[in-house]
């Protein structure tokens, strides 16, 4: 069996690189863009209703100036960008949908003190904050190719007086989890060390080879191409050529995997704290 070479260019191992640096809330996103209802909601939504505005550093502000209740029904504060990846999407989940681990505390700040958290993040951050239909705020910060969005509390951010974030971290039952989101931010906030390399996980894999299932069979792909995608011609030969069912199955288990978050299991990953 072979790919053509229009095949190969429809869908490469290579475009999903970006990937393996995603949470599982980014994750639910690449699903939920997948999903034929939602984007047929999204495109009929006109995104003038979406206020953005500069402000000082480089920060977006963005603000809707409507009920949301359209992406409400799919946990979204409001409709991004559909076409926009798992990294640059300005994805914001309700808080009924997603408890979140990191939350800002906002507190009054002396005229002669230094607010570390701001300063460091908007160094080597992109930011974008979010003012929602009641007044909730939230920030989505990206930096080293990760994202995380983070719920504010107390005073607000847009407020005249000066003004210092604190972070806390809760919702969480397990001190392994603690580190995880603890680690997240850090490479998110801190410098970027060049000697660290981000490696692939079995549950990332598994997202991964999902979504390609997903858009293979979009593109009118077989199993048998959709393997050769993830696993390159050679290995998919030999897995077809052999008495073997093993990739034949996992190919399978890919799509239904794929299909059960773009159709609602998405949700389910926004449980997750990481």
């Amino acid at each position: 069996m072979a790919l053509t070479d229009a095949e190969y260019v429809q869908i490469s191992l290579d475009d999903y690189e970006y990937t393996c640096r995603l949470s599982r809330s980014r994750w639910a996103w690449e699903f939920l863009r997948r999903n034929a209802e939602f984007r047929q909601a999204a495109l009929s939504t006109d995104q003038s209703h979406i206020s953005e505005k500069p402000a000082c550093h480089g920060i977006r502000l963005l603000r809707p100036l409507c009920d949301q209740i359209d992406a409400e029904k799919f946990g979204l504060v409001f409709f991004p960008d559909i076409d926009a990846n798992g990294y640059d999407a300005d994805v914001f989940w309700i808080p009924a949908l997603y408890a979140r681990a990191l939350t800002m505390q906002v507190v009054p700040r002396h005229q002669s003190e230094r607010d570390d958290i701001f300063d460091q993040t908007i160094n080597v951050c992109e930011v974008t904050h979010l003012t929602d239909r009641v007044g909730r705020e939230y920030l989505m910060i990206r930096g080293h190719g990760h994202s995380i969005q983070v719920a504010c509390s107390g005073l607000s951010l847009l407020s005249v007086e000066p003004v210092r974030m604190k972070l806390i971290i809760d919702n969480i039952s397990s001190m392994d989890e603690t580190l995880k989101v603890i680690g997240r931010a850090q490479r998110i906030l801190g410098k970027e060390d060049p000697s660290f390399s981000e490696t692939w996980t079995r549950s990332s894999l598994a997202f991964r080879n999902a979504l390609i299932a997903l858009d293979a069979h979009e593109a009118g792909l077989t199993y048998f191409e959709t393997a050769a995608i993830i696993y390159g011609e050679d290995r998919a030969n030999e897995a077809w050529q052999s008495a073997s069912r093993a990739m034949k199955d996992e190919m399978r288990r890919a799509l239904a995997r794929g299909r059960e978050l773009r159709d609602g299991g998405y949700r389910d990953l926004l449980t997750a704290q990481t």
